[in-house]
């Protein structure tokens, strides 16, 4: 056995050793934020449901107190559908009946290694394999409810299938990825620049077309528009230089080959070699920093995992058959360096996600053993915090119904959703700074015999990590 494939088995072997690590110790992770959605959404998917229920429809049919910040829901013919595609969720559901959050960690991290797999099977390039495991902080997205890993799989399945010079395979997988998430038609649009010289490229972008017309009117028929839910309910850009710069600062950090693309890059000016394909990738990557509407979530640069494959394969690329792809000494010590300094950081950042985890956990513990049923947020991040509560199975003691006030909100559809489900009570929680008052009595000011609400006791929750206030409302 020669000295690369030993190395490489180290490396491999150190990858699975870390991360198999992290998967055991990260167990107390629990769902907090756009991981319990997509928590909810998989436990709906097991019962065949494909929208989230809202119980108070038929007195709320404009959903003004639906439980969740308006970027993450979208309603067409009175149904809430999630804007994470139900892909994942699908996907997950089968692991998650095996063993909850386990059975979908454990599958993410067997599809990671699957994806290091397939990219080594492209060219057998032992240091641009080894450069993919250790590259970036993604494989932290092993240990969370999330589809980064499946869609990390995704794009690695379509490089491969493009390399093998398949037409209608990789042409659908990739409408089907930047429908589900609208940033990679970057890394589509770079992947097709890069394989432009292949003679099946224009059969690809025809199958993409034509796949992509057809999504849309399905989208219209189910969804009411042309377009896919996450490009529709993203955020209005904004530019904002603080936000970019910390992309740009998390980019460096946690996609360290970035940094060796960089030298690359000057490398190819000086040359004079591939420099329309090193300009559109760094071109694109900057446009990134500059237009992200905001960091990505979970201080990780999500938007930029789609890009780092494609900086490995470029800058490890020759333009021939020539490539050295042995280990030599040189990449031996950058890739022992570079493995180091990630599990170091996948280190941080885990310990990172457990003191959030840990925060969140305690608050809807501490929620939950708060005995009205319907708890009223004004804050549309909190309730999304709390989402783990709405999820507790029906008439369950922990059970709760969350309402989120907005600003202006009806007065009169909030009496009518309590007189509804019969409510004596209810708390209202805030977290300072409060950004909508409740007042002293809330009552519909058109018809006072639905009942009005006093304020009664107001408390800060009881051994909680965060200073949230309580205030009961009795009805009178």
């Amino acid at each position: 056995m020669d000295q690369s494939k030993k190395a490489i088995g180290f490396f491999v072997s150190l990858g699975i050793l870390v991360l198999g690590y992290l998967l055991v110790t990260t167990k107390q992770i629990e769902a907090f934020s756009d991981f319990a959605l997509l928590e909810w959404q998989i436990k709906l998917a097991l019962q065949g449901k494909f929208y989230l229920p809202y119980d108070s429809l038929l007195q709320d049919p404009n959903f003004q107190f639906f439980p969740l910040p308006d970027l993450f829901f979208h309603v067409h013919k009175g149904f809430v559908y999630s804007t994470f595609p139900n892909f994942y969720p699908i996907f997950s559901a089968p692991f998650y009946a095996i063993n909850e959050q386990v059975g979908i960690r454990f599958a993410q991290f067997i599809l990671f290694f699957l994806s290091i797999y397939i990219f080594y099977q492209i060219k057998k390039d032992k240091i641009a394999t080894i450069l993919l495991l250790f590259g970036s902080s993604i494989s932290l997205y092993i240990f969370l409810i999330h589809d980064t890993i499946l869609f990390f799989f995704l794009e690695i399945s379509i490089l491969f299938l493009f390399h093998r010079r398949w037409t209608v395979f990789p042409g659908i997988l990739s409408i089907c990825l930047v429908w589900m998430r609208p940033e990679m038609v970057f890394s589509i649009f770079l992947i097709l620049i890069f394989f432009s010289k292949e003679k099946n490229w224009k059969k690809i972008i025809i199958t993409f077309i034509v796949t992509g017309f057809v999504f849309s009117i399905v989208n219209k028929l189910t969804l009411g528009t042309f377009f896919p839910l996450r490009l529709v309910k993203s955020p209005k850009f904004n530019f904002n230089a603080d936000t970019s710069l910390f992309l740009f600062k998390i980019l460096l950090e946690q996609i360290p080959i970035f940094i060796l693309f960089i030298f690359y890059l000057s490398k190819a000016i000086i040359r004079k070699k591939k420099l329309y394909q090193y300009i559109s990738l760094i071109l694109i990557t900057f446009l990134l920093v500059l237009i992200s509407p905001n960091t990505g979530g979970h201080n990780t640069p999500r938007y930029f995992y789609g890009l780092f494959p494609l900086y490995i394969l470029l800058f490890r690329d020759n333009g021939n058959e020539t490539t050295n792809t042995k280990l030599t000494n040189t990449w031996g010590v950058l890739c022992f360096i570079l493995a180091l300094y990630q599990i170091n950081l996948l280190f941080q950042k885990s310990k990172e996600l457990t003191k959030i985890s840990k925060y969140q956990t305690n608050t809807v513990q501490m929620i939950r053993k708060i005995k009205d049923k319907v708890l009223v947020f004004n804050n549309s991040d909190f309730s999304f915090v709390n989402l783990p509560a709405l999820e507790t199975l029906p008439n369950s003691e922990a059970q709760k119904e969350l309402l989120l006030l907005r600003p202006n909100f009806s007065k009169k559809t909030f009496i009518q959703i309590l007189s509804a489900k019969n409510v004596d009570s209810f708390v209202f929680l805030e977290l300072p700074p409060s950004p909508i008052p409740l007042g002293l009595i809330v009552s519909n000011p058109n018809n006072r015999k639905l009942g009005e609400y006093k304020k009664g006791i107001q408390y800060q929750l009881p051994n909680a990590l965060l200073p949230i206030q309580i205030t009961e409302y009795k009805r009178q």
